[in-house]
């Protein structure tokens, strides 16, 4: 009797483990199921151009500067490296001195005092969709 429980026991277990295994395959588009759990129809796979197209990606940026630390007046050049999104995209940098910000994708700044400054930029879309990041930048008297 006790083989019998045990056996029933890793039965129920094996199945519950094989149901909760997921896959990392990415669904197809149109796929439909059949009537059989196990069985899946899929229609044929969309293009690569069907799935680059605009306004099919999450807005995401990401921010680099260049050179990120040095002695005042340090120089930098920051960029802005936009992905996704739809539409018009807005930009703004702050330059995390208590300057101006700018609106431009690649702005230069000078920071002319010592310090560590986080320099941020935001990007938003027509959609109202938005994203952001950030560089530090070491400005040092000894550098």
């Amino acid at each position: 009797m006790r083989v019998f429980r045990w056996t029933l026991m890793g039965m129920l277990l094996m199945a519950t483990i094989s149901a909760c295994t997921r896959t990392d395959e990415k669904p197809v588009a149109g796929a439909t199921a059949q009537v059989s759990p196990a069985v899946v129809a899929a229609s044929p796979a969309p293009s690569a151009a069907a799935e680059a197209e605009e306004g099919d990606e999450i807005l995401m940026v990401w921010a680099e500067v260049e050179p990120d630390e040095g002695a005042p007046p340090l120089s930098v050049q920051l960029k802005a490296d936009i992905s996704g999104g739809q539409g018009d995209r807005k930009v703004k940098w702050d330059f995390g001195d208590n300057t101006p910000p700018s609106t431009a994708i690649n702005p230069t700044h000078t920071y002319e005092k010592t310090g560590t400054f986080r320099a941020t930029v935001e990007v938003s879309d027509s959609t109202g969709d938005s994203d952001s990041d950030y560089v530090d930048i070491e400005v040092g008297s000894g550098q």
